[in-house]
Order: C-alpha cells, then sequence, then structure tokens
C-alpha cells in the first residue's frame, strides 16, 4: 500500500525534494496534496507531473488562476484556497503523512491539525516546535503522533522513521 502524502510548502527546496524522493518511489508514494504560498508556475508544473487531489495557495488570486490552469490542462486536481485549507489537507482522513516545510509560524496550524488527526509529521524545520513548543510537548501523552526531522534526516527515509501516534521521537 502507498503511503499517501501531503507536502507542506512543496515549491521550497525540501519540498522539491521530498517530491524527487516520492518520484524515485512511485511504488512506495501517492502525493495527496501541494501547497505553497505564491508560487504558482511551480505548483502548476508539480501538479501536472503528480497529480495531487488538491493543491492549496494562499491568495484566492493566484488559486483560481491555479484552478483555470489546471482545468485547461485536463487536470482534475481540486485547487483550494487560505490557510485554513492547510489545515484541511493536513488531518484529512485520506493522508498518511504530511511533510511540513512551510517556513516559520505559518506551519503551526496545519502541523497541529495533522498531529491531532494522528497523521505521520515529518517537521522540516524546527520552527514549528519552538513557536508550538508546549502544544508539541504534550503529543504523547495526548495520542498524537510527530517526528522531529531536520533536513538531512527528512529526505529518504522518512518513511522509515516516520512513528505512529503515541511514538516520539
Amino acid at each position: 500500500m502507498k503511503l499517501r502524502l501531503t507536502v507542506l510548502g512543496s515549491t521550497g527546496s525540501i519540498g522539491t525534494s521530498t517530491l524527487d524522493v516520492v518520484a524515485r518511489h512511485p511504488e512506495r508514494f501517492e502525493v495527496y496534496a501541494l501547497t505553497a504560498s505564491r508560487q504558482v508556475d511551480l505548483l502548476f508544473e508539480q501538479c501536472l507531473r503528480f497529480q495531487p487531489r488538491y493543491a492549496v495557495l494562499l491568495d484566492t488570486v493566484l488559486a483560481r488562476q491555479l484552478s483555470d490552469r489546471l482545468k485547461a490542462q485536463g487536470v482534475s486536481t481540486q485547487v483550494l484556497c487560505g490557510s485554513a485549507a492547510l489545515d484541511e489537507v493536513s488531518s484529512a482522513e485520506d493522508v498518511d503523512a504530511v511533510m511540513a516545510a512551510i517556513v516559520g509560524a505559518a506551519g503551526l496550524s496545519p502541523c497541529i491539525a495533522a498531529a491531532k488527526a494522528g497523521k505521520r509529521l515529518l517537521l522540516a524545520n524546527k520552527e514549528a516546535l519552538v513557536v508550538g513548543g508546549d502544544v508539541f510537548s504534550c503529543c504523547g501523552s495526548a495520542g498524537w503522533g510527530h517526528l522531529a526531522a531536520d533536513r538531512q534526516r527528512a529526505l529518504g527515509h522518512f518513511p522509515v522513521a516516520a512513528r505512529r501516534p503515541g511514538d516520539l521521537a
């Protein structure tokens, strides 16, 4: 069974590296959702290649532009908009793991949503832990799961290193 993955920040360096790993192992991974802040052109190319169920942009105008471009290419990816959509694609029932590569505090809410939903949470940076340290410190006792990963450990090893709810790395 393939690991269904949401990539938060898919257009950044960690996100593109994560998708490189996914592309090298199509028998192991399926992309559920890709997200970006503003890089609509790269997100469009990623959607063409990986055919995710969802793509999320924060800007309404860019989201509409992406949706129109994907429809013109016959791609069925549904485009969502806004920060609430990040939480939605991070906690969806069909998601197995979330690669959190969003810079800064913007990634905190979708990380919490993923952890609460019991998803494998792969943190490519430590900002979410720094900003939300108290929230994540109770993950084990609440039955949530997460994995604090840095750039070197996150890529290429995340399917093996990811933890189930209740296990803390």
